[in-house]
């Protein structure tokens, strides 16, 4: 990964930027994708949703494709040995950023960004969106009860997480939202 500087973004109780993980772009070539899957030893995810294996989740990102998330920071490299011969990849690690809303009303938040139904039974802990976020391309999952993930171009985490706090102003505790 370069060492590229994330944005300063001021944490809130609600909304804050995730530590920065590594991210790998998985594209199998024409007809590879059962091998890609075979080879790194999991059943890749056909449809939008998100797989846990081995401490990196991979993310449904179109017929095909993955997004390959984890805190290992050599996982490209461990990636490569495994999956080249199957698929193209590339380093997404320092062109993303990860915002996070948490708490009781995180989907009350997402609600007024985002033109999906993030209601429980329609949108599952394992379920996985490519949307828009106040009109800013996002890949949304759910990381755990009551906390979500928004990961956007770092070009755009600043006006992203601006529209972020603008939503959950209301539910903010502090006066001083930054």
């Amino acid at each position: 990964m370069l060492e590229a500087a994330m944005p300063s973004l001021k944490p809130t109780a609600l909304v804050h930027l995730a530590a920065q993980r590594a991210m790998v772009s998985l594209s199998a070539f024409k007809g590879q994708s059962a091998a890609l899957g075979q080879a790194l030893g999991v059943a890749l995810p056909a449809t939008a949703r998100r797989i846990r294996h081995h401490g990196a989740d991979y993310f449904w990102a179109g017929p095909g494709s993955w997004l390959v998330v984890s805190e290992n920071p050599a996982l490209f490299d461990e990636l490569s040995a495994v999956a080249a011969p199957f698929a193209a990849m590339t380093d997404q690690s320092d062109g993303h950023c990860i915002l996070r809303v948490s708490g009781p009303q995180a989907r009350a938040i997402l609600a007024k960004l985002v033109p999906i139904d993030l209601h429980e039974t329609a949108f599952a802990p394992d379920a996985v969106a490519l949307t828009l976020a106040a009109h800013i391309g996002v890949k949304l999952w759910q990381e755990d009860e009551g906390a979500f993930a928004l990961a956007c171009f770092r070009s755009f985490a600043g006006a992203l997480h601006h529209a972020l706090l603008e939503a959950a102003a209301e539910f903010e505790a502090s006066p001083d939202r930054g």
